[in-house]
């Protein structure tokens, strides 16, 4: 990990040195009203892979600077204007392309035949919703499938309404982390968190969902997030949803447990959070993690969309490969900023991104427009003087 950069988490009016995080989770009325809880809103529709085959198409760039390229370098290239420098599509993209090329000629095969004999061509691939998703060890470091879950650790139901949880869990909704639209100070997850009988150094399993909005995994990597920001090591996600798990055979509780207070001592640290001046730097790809439409409107120069639905399906991360193939555009051995308004969008986007390795830190939009103002005052400033 880089260095620590100072300014990042120093303190902000007294407020303490995590209150710089309030800037990933504003909720302001200048994005439309955009409430906090709108991370986990229901599939916008949505697809990576189809999105990726509607701008990378293999007619995306001409002339000899394209000859060559695979989908995701011409992606990168023609759509997104990025340097192909220490780039390289994965294996695994250009296995689809060419399954798709390949794809693409049965089709046409199929339908020449079809419009010989009428018979009608029906697809046996199933369905992405279907299929068993595959984890890796490195993800199940951080996801925890439910079949694995550990008895020895302490479950966290960050959810606000629940009435359905694991046995022996305690509750602390994820809107309890925020001081009305931003994370608490230090001081105040310390006692959070103690309170409700968590120390630095027990097993944590985060699950639960922000039901209001119809559920999804974004507060649990929030959640997640601000814990490994507090220096907590031994903190997981569940791999899917109190019903998942109650499918799976296990029972549930309709009240959660109280535990024993303890002291949470925090050890701030600020790799997992990025700063104006690095995002700026051109050290790092820049995410935007938001809707279409919200990047079509307005975004950090430079940042490649990836809506935060594109690694979500049925309320869980997407399977592994998917994954890939969605974030195929990016260099892996490059680190990446991902950016939405408020902070908990981005969080399940950067936690995929962890999850498959690579250097991710987390930013807010608030936080570049109000660094910009700044800017802008100030050149009005000089101007005037």
């Amino acid at each position: 990990m880089r260095a620590f950069r100072s300014g990042l988490w120093s303190c902000l009016s007294g407020v303490g040195v995590i209150a710089l995080i309030a800037l990933l989770v504003l909720a302001n009325a200048a994005y439309g009203g955009e409430a906090y809880c709108d991370a986990c809103r229901g599939d916008s529709g949505w697809s990576g892979t189809a999105k990726l085959d509607e701008i990378g198409n293999l007619n995306s760039g001409t002339g000899e600077v394209m000859a060559g390229l695979s989908t995701a370098q011409k992606n990168r290239v023609g759509i997104w204007k990025q340097s192909l420098s220490g780039f390289n599509a994965t294996e695994e993209t250009a296995d689809m392309e060419n399954t798709s090329d390949s794809a693409q000629n049965d089709a046409r095969e199929n339908d020449t035949t079809a419009s010989l004999t009428t018979k009608k061509v029906v697809s046996h691939k199933p369905a992405e919703e279907n299929s068993t998703i595959v984890r890796s060890e490195m993800a199940k470091s951080m996801l925890v499938p439910i079949d694995e879950a550990d008895d020895t650790a302490i479950y966290l139901d960050i959810s606000e309404e629940a009435t359905e949880h694991i046995p022996g869990s305690i509750a602390i909704p994820y809107d309890e982390f925020l001081n009305g639209t931003a994370v608490r100070s230090e001081a105040e997850l310390d006692a959070l968190l103690g309170d409700a009988g968590i120390s630095r150094d027990d097993a944590v399993i985060i699950y639960g969902e922000c039901m209001p909005c119809g559920g999804g995994p974004a507060p649990a990597t929030f959640v997640y997030w601000i814990m490994r920001s507090l220096g907590h090591e031994n903190v997981r996600v569940l791999d899917g949803t109190v019903k998942d798990w109650a499918s799976s055979g296990r029972p549930t509780a309709a009240d959660t447990s109280i535990l024993p207070a303890k002291t949470y001592t925090s050890s701030v640290t600020s790799d997992f959070a990025a700063d104006y001046d690095y995002v700026n730097s051109g050290s790092a790809q820049i995410v935007d993690a938001r809707t279409i439409s919200e990047f079509g409107n307005s975004s950090i120069p430079g940042a490649i969309n990836i809506p935060y639905e594109s690694v979500i399906l049925n309320d869980k991360l997407r399977d592994e490969s998917k994954l890939k193939r969605v974030f195929a555009i990016l260099n892996e051995e490059q680190p990446v900023v991902v950016y939405t308004n408020t902070g908990l969008k981005a969080s399940v986007v950067w936690f995929a991104l962890t999850m498959l390795g690579y250097d991710a830190e987390l930013y807010s939009y608030e936080n570049y427009w109000t660094n910009q103002e700044l800017l802008r005052r100030a050149a009005e400033t000089n101007a005037t003087a």
